[in-house]
């Protein structure tokens, strides 16, 4: 068995593609790590605290890798970041971290090659799967999650805090990804197939980032 780490942000994509890894007898997940602030302790982007992705990792039962990171940093800090993890990985015989990319060649191009400078690669269980089957996917295996973040100026801010259902689905422009993969918005999962028990969450107030273009919604 071919053992991996799974790039984890806490959202659907990523609980997809730790569902199908787990499913595959050829693949033994050591481990989910996640980037976050060192500022903030919350998951740039997504704007999720890194308490809540450890809940995630307790009730589906893996160890979680925690990766501190400061605000803005450039790729050259952030790759010095992971070369020193992966170089720890690579003493317990991991070479392989799991990506839930979709359809980005751009961004999996990146991965790949810096993956590739540190003796390790990429595996992309999701990739070039359509997107509105994924999120119908995601949804029909019994996947629950919250929308954390919405892009103002694609998505209406009204559905930040809105579940992830048929229903969010109905609401988005035509124009907007069903899967959110161009960054339209990002979500938190807290329950699934795949969990030991639900995570008992739920939005509080809004908050802003990037001069008020995304929205985001605070995990209680």
């Amino acid at each position: 068995m071919k053992p991996v780490i799974v790039s984890w942000s806490g959202g659907k994509d990523s609980a997809l593609a730790l569902k199908k890894v787990m499913e595959d007898k050829q693949v033994d997940v050591k481990g989910l790590f996640s980037t976050i602030s060192e500022q903030s302790s919350r998951l740039p982007i997504h704007e999720v605290g890194g308490k809540w992705i450890q809940q995630q990792a307790e009730s589906i039962g893996l160890p979680l890798f925690l990766i501190e990171m400061q605000d803005l940093a450039t790729n050259e800090q952030y790759e010095g970041k992971l070369r020193d993890q992966f170089e720890q990985w690579k003493q317990d015989g991991i070479y392989t971290i799991v990506y839930a990319d979709l359809f980005l060649e751009d961004i999996k191009k990146y991965r790949d090659q810096m993956l590739s400078r540190y003796q390790m690669e990429g595996y992309y269980p999701l990739w070039e799967t359509d997107t509105e089957k994924a999120a119908n996917n995601f949804i029909s295996k019994g996947f629950q999650a919250i929308v954390t973040t919405v892009d103002t100026e694609k998505v209406p801010e009204k559905l930040v805090g809105h579940h992830y259902n048929q229903e969010f689905l109905k609401q988005l422009p035509a124009y907007v990804d069903p899967c959110g993969e161009n960054g339209e918005f990002h979500t938190y999962v807290y329950n699934g197939p795949n969990f030991k028990r639900s995570i008992p969450v739920k939005g509080s107030h809004s908050f802003y980032t990037m001069d008020g273009r995304f929205a985001h919604i605070d995990l209680v």
